[in-house]
């Protein structure tokens, strides 16, 4: 999955920002909280993206697209391409973490953990991320269509919660619901792959896209249910 997560943002790298409408919107709450908590810096981003809301602040963007990071490049941000699970930091590098619409795509019992490690005593870590009940509408006609199950399975919200807080003291957290209606199913689908998401189309045959696309287009919605917490690190217990 991890070989394909790159390949799939690489490619969607130069055209992220024209289908980034529902990162941008939990991002810029993200963003918010760092103000309101006068976060320190650096900030480190981890799955940046292009870095299109990253402005005013010290960031470090990590991607484990490696366009992606070329892309915080260009903007004058310092970026490495690096993987969430596997953090190319020393333990208690930075006071801040921020991570938007990306951990969903990782082994959280490996990204958390990191995220704990390189947070310096007492850091802040802000996170949003897509749980279940997101693209709830677009599942929901492929398995009418085709009758299967999702092709992607979004991680539940109970579960992020309390591996979150293993680590991390809870400050404030909300879940939050977004969506919005599309013209056809083809303009609501490319919100979905356009920022990188996995093409459904890739193991159908053209009459089970074709009946997909149909199904979908009864209702061409597009729909995420976001956890967004803000938790402080965590002293853990030395093992025995």
């Amino acid at each position: 999955m991890k070989s394909s997560v790159k390949r799939n943002f690489s490619i969607a790298a130069r055209n992220y920002e024209k289908f980034s409408l529902f990162q941008r919107r939990f991002g810029e709450k993200l963003l918010r909280r760092l103000d309101f908590f006068k976060a320190e810096e650096p900030i480190l981003d981890l799955g940046s993206g292009t870095g299109e809301l990253l402005r005013g602040k010290n960031f470090v963007c990590l991607d484990i697209s490696l366009k992606m990071a070329k892309m915080c490049s260009e903007r004058g941000i310092y970026s490495v391409c690096g993987d969430a699970e596997y953090l190319p930091f020393r333990e208690g590098s930075f006071p801040t973490l921020l991570s938007n619409f990306s951990l969903q795509w990782t082994d959280l019992r490996r990204s958390i953990p990191e995220s704990h490690r390189v947070l310096k005593e007492e850091g802040l870590f802000f996170l949003s991320i897509p749980v279940e009940g997101s693209l709830k509408t677009l599942f929901s006609s492929w398995k009418r269509a085709l009758g299967s199950l999702p092709l992607f399975e979004f991680p539940k919200e109970s579960e992020v919660y309390s591996l979150f807080k293993r680590y991390f003291e809870v400050i404030e957290f909300e879940v939050l619901n977004l969506e919005k209606e599309f013209k056809n199913s083809r303009e609501a689908l490319k919100c979905v792959t356009g920022v990188g998401a996995r093409n459904p189309f890739g193991s159908a045959s053209f009459k089970e896209a074709k009946r997909f696309l149909e199904a979908f287009n009864e209702n061409p919605k597009i729909e995420y249910r976001a956890l967004i917490i803000t938790g402080r690190r965590r002293e853990l217990p030395e093992e025995p």
